[in-house]
């Protein structure tokens, strides 16, 4: 009989041909070997799991679904084949270091009132070289209750998901991965998983994430970045029993709404721009930014109209 694994890694996929490679290899390099790997291909067309079997590990199992684009249905598809103690989450295009697994699952070992973890990470180019965070705020190591961080607080907590272990009983409880917030997904279910348990953080950049133009951020448009942003924070508020962190929600709304309004205004999608608005100020019309905002909107399509004018008497003049 297959003896149950302490850790199960999820790893979903689509067409990473060699990235995928040197994520399952980081995953085969670990100190801590009590794992299993399970692959979920989104209909990958490369081929980009077929060296899988050449590794002869019986501890990595590939399942292929039918594609969606989304890695939340894969996770969510692998996360339901898992049966370690815990699950860990790993892209296919960034990898851990060896010690990650050994080093965060003895922590928690240590510390069972947490029921998840994450470690620091660092960054890497599509080549492997290291290089600087481009964006986002510094990792801090906050270990505890971290919502109130995880919402802005003044730790500035940063988490990502392919650090995270979390104990599969609390996965299962907190619920799957939200297909409808992608790529916010990971987001989400940090935010519940730190509505449930304490965290623990190690200080230890264990993870490297990769930096590619093939990222899922990086094939969608910034004011669609923001607009899920938003549904993330609108989520959150509706679930939040606190008074003080459901204004914070709010006001994360309306402030990824002000953001994608005024990307809208200066593309000349004035009336898309202003509905934005509007929904902004619906989600916090006390927030100043917000009416400044619209009010640059609103002087944009004015200009916008009047430009159109005089290009349309020009137009008849020359006629």
């Amino acid at each position: 009989m297959n003896r149950t694994p302490i850790v199960s890694a999820i790893l979903p996929t689509y067409n990473r041909g060699r990235l995928l490679r040197d994520a399952v290899e980081s995953v085969v390099r670990q100190t801590f070997v009590d794992w299993e790997l399970l692959i979920v291909d989104d209909g990958s067309t490369d081929g980009s799991t077929s060296f899988v079997s050449e590794l002869g590990d019986r501890r990595i199992r590939v399942s292929n679904i039918a594609h969606s684009g989304s890695p939340a249905r894969a996770r969510n598809a692998a996360v339901g084949m898992a049966s370690g103690e815990w699950i860990a989450f790993l892209d296919s295009d960034d990898v851990w270091l060896p010690q990650k697994l050994e080093l965060q699952i003895g922590a928690l070992r240590e510390q069972p009132a947490c029921g998840w973890s994450c470690t620091g990470f660092g960054f890497i180019d599509e080549a492997g070289a290291p290089v600087q965070q481009r964006a986002g705020r510094p990792y801090q190591p906050v270990s505890g209750w971290v919502l109130d961080e995880l919402l802005g607080g003044v730790a500035g907590l940063s988490v990502t998901i392919v650090t995270v272990a979390v104990r599969r009983s609390l996965l299962v409880d907190v619920g799957e991965f939200d297909d409808a917030l992608v790529p916010r997904e990971d987001t989400d279910l940090i935010l519940r998983l730190a509505r449930r348990s304490p965290m623990l953080a190690l200080r230890d950049p264990l993870t490297l994430i990769r930096e590619h133009t093939g990222r899922t951020t990086a094939r969608m448009s910034t004011a669609d970045l923001f607009e899920q942003g938003a549904r993330l924070f609108q989520k959150a508020a509706d679930v939040e029993t606190d008074r003080r962190r459901r204004a914070y929600c709010r006001r994360q709304c309306a402030v990824h709404h002000v953001a994608k309004a005024r990307i809208l205004s200066r593309d000349g999608a004035h009336r898309e721009a202003l509905t934005t608005i509007a929904q902004a100020m619906k989600d916090d019309p006390a927030y100043p930014t917000v009416w400044r905002a619209g009010i640059g909107c609103v002087i944009r399509a004015g200009r916008g109209r009047w430009t159109r004018s005089v290009n349309d008497a020009t137009t008849r003049e020359v006629g």
